[in-house]
């Protein structure tokens, strides 16, 4: 690299570089929207459900979502090749289970960890369009799902669902053979004390050279949000401490953030389409896998609405929109399903379709963003580890209980929906902070001590949405940062200087 040179990986820097880092977070996700939907055209399939003695609506769907742990993902695309395999190749329920649980740990880390490196690689303007881009490919993972299994309807011997199991596979290889040649995160590297490659791998980000102005700058707000946070906090218990910065609050919140994403009855839909068109609405088992296939369809370019509005409308009114619109399409599909008439069957699963749009708008790539702005750095893996149980706990509990409500109490289930998503939005308006094109570093000083005084949640909300309080809390990080690089009397005499300018 020359003097004034721009590092590269794989010969790309700066955003064609977050693209790239984007498209390898979307072979995960894309992996993760495959697993989502398979299994839910299997749940239908004679051949499928004879291997496992034809259990009923309560067991069937717990296969399709055993619990998933978040832990790392250094060898998670292994992991999920493992546990496809012994899928593929069961012939009993046991081997079966196993093979989910073992590709579910797997995805379970690619989980927790591909928001995370996306969101610290991402340029703080663009962050929630990245994280929206490889969203879109989640769903195009469940629309591969929904059309592999209805082609595969027609064969009348095991490879009719043995070959959607082995199909994990292939992206399982794509993201082995992409992964070594894309950067670390900056802020991973500078807090494991490997401030070289740190300070490239944020050039190379940045598209600029290492030395260049801007990037010292970032890179000085990256030590000094990295220094303070390890003053302050770092093990698992911290999780549930204050630690000075209200820790634990926005871990709940991220944790809640997925425990309502999951609740509003979107994996209703992702995970159990056909079953829901076949059972609740009356649909033949070709109709409803077909009508299932064409709802992912329109679930993904309904997914392309968030690239455009996700930075500039903001985290917390895509929340609320979403909520709103979810709860009166859950609404809707009560009133029609309960009537039961044909006609209104299929304007029932019209409103679903419509479900797909708003959740996507709201709750789909703001959720998974969202909680990785809002948590410290170096508590940011261990908080999302725990929003990521949140998710697949909840997901479990939603894809095992939807088939017995929707036996046992038939319309109101898309009522207990409904029910759920409004009370999300008073949730969000009160509780929830914005962190849109925030610098990940800024957010802390949103929580911590004002004049030795913890500011209530509700005063960091609606600071949080205060443009004038934002572009303060920028200003006084840049200043932190330059005053921490500084060193001796140096920086005793430029912190004074400060402190008397700012209370003039």
């Amino acid at each position: 690299m020359g003097p004034t040179q721009s590092p590269t990986f794989i010969g790309l820097k700066g955003q064609n570089l977050v693209y790239a880092i984007t498209f390898c977070c979307s072979i995960g996700f894309l992996l993760f929207g495959y697993d989502l939907g398979f299994m839910g055209g299997l749940t239908t399939s004679p051949e499928f459900l004879e291997v496992f003695g034809n259990p009923g609506a309560s067991s069937s769907p717990f296969l399709s979502r055993l619990t998933r742990w978040a832990h790392f993902w250094a060898h998670c695309a292994v992991i999920v090749c493992i546990g496809a395999i012994l899928q593929a190749t069961t012939f009993g329920l046991a081997q079966f289970l196993v093979g989910r649980i073992v590709a579910g740990f797997g995805l379970g880390m690619m989980t927790t960890v591909i928001p995370i490196w996306l969101s610290e690689c991402s340029m703080p303007q663009s962050r929630g369009r990245m994280m929206a881009m490889q969203l879109s490919n989640l769903i195009m993972g469940l629309i591969l799902a929904n059309w592999l299994d209805y082609g595969m309807a027609s064969y009348s011997v095991s490879v009719q669902w043995r070959f959607p199991c082995a199909f994990q596979t292939v992206f399982c290889f794509i993201v082995l053979v992409f992964m070594p040649f894309i950067p670390e995160s900056p802020r991973y590297l500078c807090a494991k004390g490997d401030v070289s490659r740190a300070r490239i791998s944020l050039a190379a980000l940045r598209a600029g050279h290492p030395d260049d102005h801007a990037i010292v700058e970032e890179f000085k707000e990256i030590q000094y949000a990295i220094s303070v946070e390890a003053e302050e906090a770092g093990s698992w218990t911290d999780v549930f401490k204050d630690n000075g910065i209200s820790v634990f609050t926005r871990v709940a919140i991220g944790f809640s953030a997925n425990f309502f994403q999951q609740l509003s009855g979107c994996n209703v839909m992702s995970s159990l389409g056909p079953y829901v068109f076949q059972d609740s609405i009356g649909m033949s088992r070709n109709d409803a896998m077909l009508v299932s296939g064409g709802l992912q369809v329109f679930y993904f370019l309904s997914s392309l609405i968030p690239w455009f509005v996700i930075d500039r409308v903001g985290r917390r009114r895509l929340f609320m929109t979403g909520s709103a619109g979810m709860g009166v399409c859950m609404l809707l599909s009560a009133i029609f399903v309960g009537i039961r008439t044909t006609g209104l069957g299929y304007a029932a699963a019209v409103a679903l379709y419509f479900f797909q749009t708003f959740f996507t708008l709201g709750w789909q790539s703001n959720m998974w963003i969202y909680p990785s702005e809002l948590l410290p750095l170096k508590l940011r893996l261990r908080g999302g580890a725990l929003g990521v149980i949140s998710q697949w706990l909840f997901t479990f509990l939603v894809v095992e209980i939807t088939p017995v409500m929707i036996t046992n109490i038939g319309y109101k289930c898309y009522i207990v929906f409904a029910v759920i998503n409004f009370a999300t939005l008073p949730l969000v308006y009160f509780c929830y902070p914005e962190t849109s094109k925030m610098p990940l570093e800024a957010v802390d000083l949103f929580f911590a001590d004002r004049n030795s005084q913890r500011p209530s949640l509700w005063r960091v909300v609606n600071d949080s949405t205060n443009k004038e309080f934002v572009q303060r809390v920028e200003r006084e990080l840049q200043e932190r940062a330059r005053l921490r690089a500084l060193s001796g009397d140096e920086a005793g005499e430029a912190k004074a200087g400060y402190l008397e300018t700012a209370t003039a």
